[in-house]
């Protein structure tokens, strides 16, 4: 399977998020929470592994990791998926902490895979219709503005969008069966 990691945090994420609605004690041990600032620091990566807002929320994250983690594990290489999911959940976690915005859910760290997808499409990917182009271009516009209007969801997008371009620039073949510039697959 070509995007199996993809469907590996797919389905922890799904197991942790169904334990916290079965034992409601496992969200409050892994969501945001002012105890990270008395030394919780799990916590700065913990509240992406749980999705406590409803069907909503489950469905929205579910859907968007499957679509945009498939996509970045077949352009970047599963190591660079990593780097590109926690930077997202990273950087969420910190704006959302600064912006005490005490919850959870994977949204943050998918933004940053979106981010990824973003830059692939301005800069990566030859032959990218101008429309594409252009609608990349607007989502990291309107990333900007969730980040200064207080959205935790601008900032690990815009982050993505850096990484994701820092590693289309500087590609490294190690994880990777293809180039991200190219937007050939990973084998």
């Amino acid at each position: 399977m070509k995007t199996w990691l993809t469907w590996v945090v797919f389905a922890v994420t799904t197991v942790t998020t169904a334990l916290g609605y079965a034992v409601p004690a496992v969200v409050d041990a892994l969501a945001r929470d002012p105890g990270f600032f008395d030394g919780e620091v799990w916590r700065l990566v913990t509240p992406i592994l749980v999705n406590p807002q409803g069907w909503g929320q489950i469905f929205n994250n579910g859907i968007g990791l499957l679509i945009f983690g498939a996509l970045v594990e077949q352009v970047y290489g599963r190591a660079r998926w990593l780097v590109l999911y926690l930077t997202g959940g990273v950087v969420g976690e910190v704006y959302s902490y600064a912006s005490e915005y005490y919850n959870a859910g994977s949204s943050v760290a998918v933004a940053g895979l979106l981010g990824g997808v973003a830059a692939w499409l301005l800069v990566g990917r030859p032959g990218t219709p101008s429309a594409m182009r252009a609608g990349a271009g607007a989502l990291l516009v309107g990333a900007f503005a969730l980040a200064v209007s207080g959205d935790n969801h601008g900032a690990p997008l815009l982050a993505g969008a850096v990484v994701g371009g820092v590693m289309i620039r500087f590609p490294h073949g190690s994880d990777r069966g293809g180039d991200a510039r190219a937007g050939t697959g990973v084998a």
